[in-house]
């Protein structure tokens, strides 16, 4: 412990007077990633950025980030501190916390690598389901997520000033019970017990991976010890998680803004609940329980209920639009994916005041006040005061 606080102080009186060396300095942000220290926020607050688990359905999340970019003249990387995500959420974490890619890049980028990867006849998918448990070419997906997302360690992206607090979630399911796993790419402060176990030393696209190894879709992905499924099985609305992660990396600094993506929802009709109504009490298979059950588990908005009864209406913005049709995470129709856009389009329109209220609390300007906090306590962890 006293170790950890010594290099912590080492680093930062290094970091001072080699203000401007740009290695030396790429060197001292991985190192103090490392050590679990984390520099004061940018704003007046933590501001957060969740999204949830859908596959293909991410390109929602990408028209609605769009908007936020639009609204303020500033790229995503530049508008949160901690980003978290899972399956597809941790792909585009990674893609624009990064990288920084271009949204519609990315966009494009997502529909190309859908249409190579998901599309695949019925008899070769059902043989291979029956013989690896997955319907689609794992290792395909595989070296397509290596080439978009790159072999770099997650710890290693710290070196890049620009690069936000990043996690991903996955499911281990080799454990006695199912428990949620973070890859970071920042470790947490010596003093700090984790509620949630993760890990920092993995590469980039094997976090992804894990992240969205959707049962069925793709192969189990084991890493260690651990094998990993698809962390949208345990949590697939990550804010409750992002939320409680940022307090452990800045405990003393209060939430800015949480924006909380969803990847769309449909409006139940009276037809729906009725088909869901059991006749009789002996009517509903194991089948149907084992799928209202994972329901349940998966429900998004469950999550969000809660955390908008427990945040401010001026903190907290969470964005689902309701979509003319649910389509499957692994759609590739073209017709249905234009359909989805024209959506997210219809639901930007909709909550135009709530996406421009949600742009001005996330470039709220940090107070003179607060900068000189700031000052202040890194000089205290430099000094040992």
């Amino acid at each position: 412990m006293f170790y950890n606080a010594g290099a912590i102080r080492t680093l930062l009186k290094v970091r001072r007077k080699t203000d401007g060396v740009c290695d030396i300095q790429a060197a001292i942000r991985e190192g103090l990633a490392l050590l679990g220290y984390s520099d004061p926020v940018t704003g007046n607050g933590i501001r957060i950025l969740a999204m949830d688990g859908g596959g293909i359905r991410g390109l929602l999340v990408l028209e609605m980030l769009k908007k936020l970019e639009e609204l303020t003249g500033k790229r995503v990387h530049e508008l949160f501190d901690l980003f978290c995500g899972v399956s597809t959420g941790a792909i585009l974490s990674f893609s624009l916390g990064i990288h920084h890619t271009d949204l519609n890049q990315v966009a494009e980028g997502y529909k190309d690598i859908s249409r190579e990867v998901f599309k695949q006849s019925p008899l070769w998918g059902t043989g291979n389901l029956v013989w690896s448990q997955a319907y689609y070419d794992t290792s395909l997906w595989e070296k397509k997520l290596q080439e978009h997302l790159g072999t770099n360690s997650l710890i290693s992206t710290s070196r890049n000033s620009n690069c936000p607090k990043l996690c991903a979630i996955s499911a281990v399911v080799n454990q006695s019970r199912l428990s949620a796993y973070v890859f970071r790419n920042y470790s947490l402060p010596w003093r700090v017990r984790p509620y949630y176990s993760g890990s920092s030393e993995y590469e980039v696209w094997q976090a992804a991976r894990a992240s969205a190894a959707a049962p069925t879709y793709f192969e189990e992905f084991k890493l260690g010890k651990f094998l990993h499924q698809d962390g949208g099985i345990l949590v697939n609305n990550p804010t409750a998680v992002a939320l409680h992660e940022a307090k452990l990396i800045w405990p003393n600094t209060p939430i800015q803004c949480v924006v909380s993506f969803g990847t769309g929802r449909s409006v139940p009709t009276p037809t729906d609940i009725y088909k869901s109504t059991p006749k009789s009490s002996s009517s509903t298979s194991w089948t149907d329980k084992f799928y209202k059950i994972l329901d349940s588990a998966t429900d998004t908005e469950g999550v969000h209920i809660m955390l908008n009864d427990l945040l401010p209406d001026s903190v907290y913005y969470r964005f689902n639009p309701y979509l003319t049709e649910m389509i499957s995470m692994v759609e590739i129709n073209q017709q249905k994916l234009e359909q989805l856009e024209r959506d997210a389009i219809m639901y930007l329109r909709r909550n135009e005041d709530k996406f421009q209220e949600a742009a001005r609390v996330l470039t709220e300007k940090k107070t003179y006040l607060n900068k000189v906090k700031d000052w202040v306590n890194i000089s205290k962890e430099i000094y040992g005061l």
